[in-house]
């Protein structure tokens, strides 16, 4: 399954980067967040590997992170493992101008098992979902700029 999103967020590039590229605010934009453990590699860097907690409906769910490219401030690619399949994801960030940057993400999700069939109709909940934790990157980006204005 291949998906994109695209998001513009009301702040300049380096800034987007910042929040992106730290670890410790994945869980104030991605849903279900428990937890980023590095296992190997330095933390962002390709090659580096992760853990990713996240916790749905009780259930824990791993997913381990392979950085596979990475561009700074506008690119970072990676795979993420879990026992459902891997899925592939590339962002990318362009600045619109010096205080609005583009968002685009792609995803190329690759499911196993009992997941290969369910993917048929699961389809609008990852895009929802993934729509949601863009939403909240965002949020979070632009609240924390106003809040350093006033």
């Amino acid at each position: 399954m291949k998906l994109s999103y695209e998001i513009t967020i009301d702040a300049g590039l380096d800034k987007v980067w910042a929040a992106f590229d730290n670890a410790d605010n994945m869980g104030r934009w991605q849903q279900n967040f428990v937890s980023y453990t590095p296992v190997s590699g330095r933390p962002g860097e390709p090659g580096a590997v992760a853990e990713l907690v996240f916790d749905e409906k009780g259930k824990k769910v791993v997913l381990r992170e392979t950085i596979t490219e990475r561009r700074v401030p506008d690119f970072l690619a990676g795979s993420y493992e879990s026992e459902h399949g891997t899925t592939i994801i590339v962002n990318h960030f362009e600045a619109i101008d010096a205080s609005t940057t583009r968002w685009s993400a792609w995803c190329n999700l690759t499911f196993t098992g009992f997941m290969k069939f369910m993917s048929l109709f699961i389809g609008n909940v990852i895009r929802k979902r993934t729509e949601g934790d863009m939403q909240r990157f965002k949020l979070m980006v632009e609240s924390d700029e106003a809040n350093k204005k006033s």
